[in-house]
Order: C-alpha cells, then structure tokens, then sequence
C-alpha cells in the first residue's frame, strides 16, 4: 500500500506549480496535490496552526510540514532519479541549508507576483 503525501501549494505561482509538476516521489509514496487557493478550509482543518502564506504545506501521517521543514521531508520522499529528485539529492536540504534556500525560492515568488501584478496572500 502506498503511503499519500498531501501537497497544499499556490496553482497560481508559476514557480509553484512548475515544481509540483516535476516533483515524482518515489514509489512507495502516492502525491495528491491541491490548490491551497480552492481548498483553504481544508488546510486549516489539518493544519490550524499554520498559515499557507508562510509556504506551501505537506502533509504526511497527520503531519504537517511547512516551508523547510517541508522541503526536508520531500527530499526524504523524492524519487532521486529524475531531475528535482536529483536537486533534492544534490543540496540534501540540511536544516541550515533547507531554510536560506526556501527563503530564496517564497522571496522569488513575491517577485514573480508583483511582475504578474497579483496577491502572495492566499
């Protein structure tokens, strides 16, 4: 039986949704991904201590992972053969590293919505 991993991110960010496109787990795992925009109410019942516009939300066993912290576990879930499999195995998202580099990535996404001319706030 596969194991489901629930990923809650922005299908209006480009760079969100390119990611989440190529992410492949591995085969163990099944991906559900949702659009935090439509399912809002959703994450708030998981994962009421969270706010989504801090970074996208994994869910894992009842878990929730959020921003780093969800990078860390993808990288524990990614199938390391394809090209962000091989990302996440290159940079290994150590503790340090997994929070500069995804404060880069949700600074990146601010820009790119302010180009588009849209709200961050979900």
């Amino acid at each position: 039986m596969k194991k489901i991993v629930t990923i809650y991110y922005d299908k209006q960010c480009p760079f969100c949704e390119n990611y989440v496109k190529l992410l492949k787990l591995k085969e163990n795992f099944q991906i559900i991904l949702k659009d935090a925009r439509v399912t809002l109410d959703e994450i708030k019942l998981f994962c009421n201590k969270l706010d989504i516009n801090d970074g996208f939300v994994v869910i894992y066993e009842n878990r929730c992972f959020q921003g780093s912290l969800a990078l860390q576990f993808l990288n524990s879930a990614v199938d390391k053969t394809t090209f962000i499999g091989k990302l996440h195995f290159l940079f290994k998202y150590e503790n340090l590293f997994s929070k500069l580099l995804y404060k880069l990535f949700f600074n990146m996404r601010k820009i790119i919505f302010i180009i588009l001319n849209k709200s961050t706030k979900i």
